[in-house]
């Protein structure tokens, strides 16, 4: 299993600083992009949601690969609200916020958060075609 972790500033700028780092650690990998795209979403909704993007704390990624999935989360410093997921399908097209974790929600196997003792742990598994 490849494992990596990386802390960021929680600002704007940094969600591309974490695709990066997402894409260097998955390198070849069949979930490389997808893994991307949903650390895209939580690493932008720490920034936007929670208290690390508030007072410009950092938020955490961590990334762990396996040849046919792999787990990924964005640790915050928490907020007022849970995360929701809203269906994709009840957002409207001209709707330019809350698709991320709709988005998440349907890139991955499973998704959930939990309390963690910097803040706030979201996480998405994802899973390929390829039989286990």
């Amino acid at each position: 299993m490849v494992s990596w972790s990386r802390m960021f500033p929680g600002l704007p700028a940094e969600v591309a600083q974490a695709r990066a780092f997402t894409r260097a650690v998955m390198g070849g990998h069949p979930l490389a992009e997808s893994a991307e795209l949903v650390v895209s979403e939580l690493a932008t909704n720490a920034v936007q949601h929670s208290l690390s993007g508030q007072w410009c704390g950092p938020f955490i990624v961590f990334v762990d690969a396996e040849p046919t999935s792999a787990h990924v989360a964005v640790v915050d410093l928490g907020g007022d609200t849970a995360p929701t997921a809203r269906p994709l399908r009840a957002l409207d097209v001209g709707d330019d916020h809350g698709r991320g974790l709709g988005i998440v929600a349907a890139m991955s196997k499973e998704w959930g958060f939990e309390p963690d003792s910097f803040g706030l742990r979201v996480w998405a598994k994802l899973v390929t075609d390829a039989p286990s």
